[in-house]
This record gives structure tokens, sequence and C-alpha cells, in this order.
């Protein structure tokens, strides 16, 4: 009966580990080569291959540069899904700046706060989308 017991308890405590670590997975990973330096929220970033890593019931998405291995995170909004469709991601372009505005991969797509400044405000901004592959 003892022996039950104790496989019974490692058993849940398995089970218990294994759904955490699931939960931490994101829903998918876009890879892109972004051929400009770019602002994600309040953050710089340089032009550089990276890995963008979204978990759709979270509002962070991780960025990383895949050649330094520079990580960091950016809070994003899920969008509606109408403008989800083939993975990419879209830059608003005022003055020559670039900001990251849209992550899309099918079924689901997220976006960042514009700041009140003036790619927020503008009027004529330019769009740039970059095709990205799914990891």
């Amino acid at each position: 009966m003892k022996t039950v017991r104790i496989f019974a308890v490692l058993a849940v405590f398995t089970m218990a580990l294994t759904g955490l670590s699931l939960a931490q997975q994101p829903n998918c990973r876009l890879a892109l080569d972004i051929p400009f330096d770019f602002n994600a929220g309040n953050q710089h970033f340089a032009a550089g291959s990276y890995v963008f890593a979204v978990d759709y019931g979270d509002p962070v998405v991780t960025v990383r540069n895949t050649a330094t291995g520079q990580t960091a995170m950016a809070f994003s909004v899920r969008v509606d899904d109408e403008r989800a469709g083939n993975p990419a991601a879209v830059f608003d372009v005022v003055g020559g700046q670039h900001t990251l505005a849209d992550l899309k991969a099918p079924g689901h797509a997220v976006g960042f706060a514009e700041p009140k400044t003036a790619v927020g405000m503008a009027k004529n901004k330019d769009t740039i989308t970059i095709v990205a592959s799914l990891r």
C-alpha cells in the first residue's frame, strides 16, 4: 500500500512538472532577417537576424538576436485575427525610423503599442512587411 501511495505522489509530481514546462513554450517562433535598425516598444534593435517568440496567452514577446544572443522583451497586444496571415513582421516607417507594428502568424497576430510620437501620430507613414519563417 505504501508503494502505491509513493507511486501516486510521483505520478502527480511528474504530471505537474510536465504541465509547467509545456506552459512555458511559446505558441510560435518567427525567424527574420531585418536589414535595418528598428524599435519595438521603447527598445532599439540593430539590423540583423532575429527570432521572435510569441505566446498568445502572455503580452510579452521575446526578441533574440541570433548572431549576438542578445535577448530583450517587448510588450504586445493580441490584435484582430483578420490581421493574421502568412508569417511576417510589419514595420511602420516615418522619417527613416522603423517601428515594429505587428507580428503575424497563421491564425494569430500581435501588435505593439505605438508611442505618442511621430510614428503614432504621423499621417505620412509607410509600411514595410518582411516575410518570416516559422521555427
